[in-house]
């Protein structure tokens, strides 16, 4: 009868060792799979980015004792007892400590995290803000870790905002293929708007339906310093009709205004942007209301923050769902959402309170934007 099947834990809770570290501090320690043996817990940590007194304890944990050839006991380090040993010791903790049965404070995040879609950033700020549900305390990173962990009753990091999704942003750019484009690229933009600096410069898309739906799509455009999100409903992807929405913009909040509050757009190269002189021109004079620029083939990291809001819209609008079937009222009580919904990135403030902040309560119109109270 051959030997048991060991099933290993590769990640462990409450632990500074990762498999591949035990694995690796295995084939110094006992010199194995051709590494140089080192017995030193300096050398070691030094290998290791580990502190001598956690290499000592790690080892202390991991030693086995074996039977050489010669029926000699000798003491070796063992990777696969000590990732298994963490993991059974860690498994009977039962909740964390800090939260240890505060139900009360579990509850209430759960129901921010489920209901209000709250991140671990905001529901820390909610909290600080309002009232904490006990006396427990924690920070942003502890929470993210307990989600991590499992400790959140019916959470997981597929609940957060983002899902537990992180994007990493192509070095290479592409070059514009089209004319008109090249001519008004991102490379043109004014050095306010590349450095977040001014209020008033803003980044443009669309999101569309699924698949056999209709033609219905979102506009989306999303103000670069204090992320301000405008969402408005249209009948299709054309050119004629991103004009349009854009013409009845202008005609909401004026001519003035509009100038002030879209000093520039950038979007994707899509066929929907391709009038950029309608786009750019006013509707109710002759003369230039904003400009437009277009990103880099392929570089959607260059909107970044068009491209998060989206993100966030198909938290409520799923993808592959119809545009088509959601209300206006509906896709409003979205945008009243995401800007009033206090963001790490502005220091707990909400992009309306941002706006705000940089251009005073006149353009909070109750047709286009709304700040709650």
């Amino acid at each position: 009868m051959g030997r048991p099947k060991l099933i290993i834990k590769t990640k462990c809770k409450y632990t500074h060792f990762k498999w591949e570290e035990r694995l690796l501090l295995e084939y110094h320690y006992n010199g194995t799979n051709h590494y140089e043996k080192i017995t030193s817990p300096t050398i070691l940590g030094t290998l290791l980015y580990k502190s001598e007194r956690t290499i000592r304890r790690e080892i202390k944990r991991g030693m086995v004792e074996h039977l050489t050839s010669d029926l000699c006991k000798i003491k070796v380090y063992n990777a696969e007892y000590a990732q298994n040993d963490t993991y059974l010791k860690n498994s009977a903790k039962g909740p964390s400590i800090k939260l240890g049965r505060d139900w009360k404070m579990v509850n209430a995040i759960s129901k921010l995290i489920k209901e209000d879609k709250y991140s671990p950033y905001a529901i820390i700020h909610h909290f600080e803000r309002t009232q904490w549900p006990s006396n427990t305390r924690i920070c942003e990173k502890t929470l993210y870790n307990y989600i991590e962990a499992g400790d959140i009753t019916d959470i997981t990091e597929k609940d957060l905002l983002y899902a537990g999704k992180r994007y990493k942003p192509k070095t290479k750019i592409k070059r514009h293929s089209n004319a008109m484009n090249a001519s008004k690229s991102i490379e043109r933009r004014s050095k306010e708007a590349n450095e977040r600096s001014e209020v008033g410069h803003w980044e443009m898309d669309t999101v569309y339906s699924g698949k056999e739906c209709s033609s219905s799509c979102l506009l989306t455009l999303t103000e670069r310093k204090t992320r301000t999100e405008i969402i408005r409903k249209i009948s299709d992807r054309t050119a004629a009709s991103v004009k349009f929405e854009m013409d009845k913009i202008e005609r909401q909040i004026g001519s003035v205004s509009f100038r002030q509050m879209f000093k520039s757009i950038t979007s994707d190269n899509g066929s929907e942007f391709s009038d950029a002189m309608g786009i750019e021109s006013s509707v109710l004079n002759n003369n230039s209301r904003t400009e437009l620029f277009f990103a880099h083939p392929y570089s959607s990291y260059e909107r970044g923050s068009n491209e998060n809001h989206n993100g966030i819209i198909r938290r409520f609008i799923k993808k592959g769902s119809d545009i088509g079937m959601v209300k206006k009222s509906s896709i409003r009580k979205i945008q009243d959402w995401m800007n009033n919904y206090p963001r790490k990135i502005l220091g707990g403030k909400s992009p309306i309170e941002a706006l705000v902040d940089e251009l005073g309560v006149r353009f909070l119109l109750p047709n286009l934007l709304e700040v709650k109270t």
